[in-house]
């Protein structure tokens, strides 16, 4: 019985480390696309924002704002180990 729940214990470990591999390409593809479509809507919206140092300022923020969400979903994966 040893042998089977030793095995058991190291194939559940390699499928929690696949699992948590796969979630982080995930949630990086889905950060990627995130900053991609806040540039997009800042590229939409430059009419509004005639200062492009303020257009910046904004999409700077929003890319921030994505990143530190993105980063605390992803040490939350890795915490959950």
């Amino acid at each position: 019985m040893s042998v089977a729940s030793a095995v058991y214990e190291r194939s559940c470990h390699i499928c929690d480390a696949v699992r948590i591999v796969l979630k982080r390409m995930l949630l990086n593809i889905q950060r990627g696309k995130q900053l991609s479509a806040n540039r997009e809507i800042m590229h939409q919206m430059r009419t509004e924002f005639r200062p492009k140092n303020e257009q910046w300022f904004y999409l700077s923020q929003l890319n921030d704002q994505t990143n530190s969400e993105y980063d605390s979903m992803i040490k939350e994966l890795e915490k959950g180990r």
